[in-house]
């Protein structure tokens, strides 16, 4: 039931990628942090991706990935591309091209980068959560920075197996990147992690040979967190390993996840999760239908990210879709990520405009009604800057809410971006209205 490490990765492993010359990393964005992670905290939404023939399911993996805070945060503080060979090919530097373009380009189409995927593409319907464990495999594989998948996304599961005639002890630790969750009795993801976790009797044909007292004999078995990843990906086991065919049944899934009571040694108070991030196939196989995602941008809003087309929506919607792959984040780190508040406790007002309308068309921000901080942490109160009457109704007319926004246009080929350090594409941005205003109607 659980993807272990040994098991990821072995996708793609014998095909050569090579780094096209269209397609170059962007340079560093803003200054490297020295204490702590960088604020994440954009006001708007990435930018929608275009479908270049079946590829929907790396477009609803790469917008998941490109939200993930702690991995955006790491990719964009330059700090690997100034230590990385890119030789041959570099994933981890792909990735943060595709990134920093993403959220540099709000309210546009842009076409996801061919490298990414050269090695694992066959002009067909993938699966979308084999190409996620391919790119976060290949990613891993960076000999520069070889253990950040495994600080954002990786966990360790501990197996113990106790002998039940002399309650000798057994413990085996198996690393992990995703958990997969069996769905087939299950009505909720919870009850599904109840079942992953249940003690297991082994006896008859599968007694335990025991190493303390070295007789063969009925045991115990028991799966539980030894630690748990910051980022968690829970994968809803909906496909079967020979045919293909879809479980297609609602399960259950909450906004907000404790895991503590699946972990090995019980602790003083809750492990919250956070989600961050559902990925959806609508069809009857793995070999034929569509991705699309729904993810919470840093604003606190929820999107719905369909190729192209990307439509605000209501957290209800988020929660009542028939999920594949969730994505949950530890509410420390998203704290941290967000400059200390968690980001579905952001306010919102019926003024406020959750994509943001100026940064969707291109329009600069104005200086007069917004700033960006250049501190690392959340903004002092000496960082707001006054604005007049005036400018706070243009600002307000501005932000009217809008269900959708229409992507304006598509870029025809993959360019190198210079990005100065001037642009903190995830630097806080704080509106200098009243409180009523919301934290996303920067317009």
């Amino acid at each position: 039931l659980v993807q272990r490490s040994s098991e990821i990765g072995s996708l793609g492993r014998s095909s050569a990628v090579m780094e096209q010359a269209d397609a170059a990393p962007v340079a560093a964005v803003g200054p490297v942090p020295t204490k702590g992670p960088l604020s994440w905290r954009p006001s708007v939404v990435g930018a929608g991706l275009q479908n270049l023939g079946n590829t929907c399911y790396v477009n609803a993996v790469l917008q998941c990935l490109t939200h993930t805070p702690p991995l955006a945060i790491s990719l964009l503080n330059g700090q690997h591309q100034r230590a990385c060979q890119k030789q041959p090919f570099c994933m981890l530097c792909a990735v943060r091209a595709h990134v920093t373009r993403a959220l540099l380009h709000p309210g546009d189409v842009i076409q996801p980068r061919k490298d990414l995927v050269a090695s694992f593409h066959r002009h067909r319907q993938e699966d979308a959560h084999e190409f996620l464990m391919f790119a976060l495999d290949a990613m891993q594989r960076c000999p520069s920075e070889d253990t950040l998948i495994q600080q954002i996304f990786g966990g360790c599961w501990r197996s113990q197996i106790q002998c039940l005639r002399c309650l000798g002890v057994s413990d085996t630790f198996d690393p992990y990147l995703d958990v997969t969750l069996d769905i087939t009795a299950a009505q909720s993801v919870e009850q599904a992690l109840r079942e992953l976790v249940k003690a297991e009797k082994l006896d008859g044909e599968n007694a335990y040979h025991c190493g303390v007292c070295l007789r063969k004999g009925p045991a115990t078995k028991r799966l539980t967190l030894h630690r748990a990843s910051k980022v968690l990906i829970l994968v809803l086991k909906r496909f079967t390993d020979v045919t293909g065919d879809k479980m297609d049944k609602k399960v259950r899934y909450p906004e907000h996840l404790d895991l503590q009571p699946y972990l090995s040694v019980q602790k003083a108070g809750a492990l919250d999760y956070e989600l961050f991030a559902v990925l959806v196939h609508s069809g009857w196989t793995c070999h034929q239908g569509h991705y699309f995602c729904y993810i919470r941008a840093g604003n606190g809003w929820w999107y719905r990210m369909d190729d192209s087309k990307v439509t605000a929506c209501d957290t209800a919607s988020a929660l009542s879709q028939s999920a594949y792959v969730l994505f949950y984040i530890q509410r420390g780190e998203l704290e941290r990520a967000t400059g200390g508040a968690s980001a579905d406790r952001a306010p919102r007002s019926p003024g406020a405009d959750p994509i943001g309308r100026d940064a969707a068309v291109g329009e600069p921000r104005s200086p007069s009604s917004i700033r960006v901080s250049a501190s690392e942490g959340p903004l002092a109160e000496t960082d707001i800057q006054e604005i007049t009457l005036e400018q706070w109704r243009r600002h307000q007319e501005h932000s009217r809410p809008k269900a959708e926004f229409n992507l304006r246009k598509v870029e025809p080929a993959l360019r190198p971006i210079a990005v100065s350090e001037a642009q903190e594409v995830y630097e806080p941005l704080l509106c200098a209205g009243p409180p009523s205003a919301g934290p996303a109607s920067c317009g």
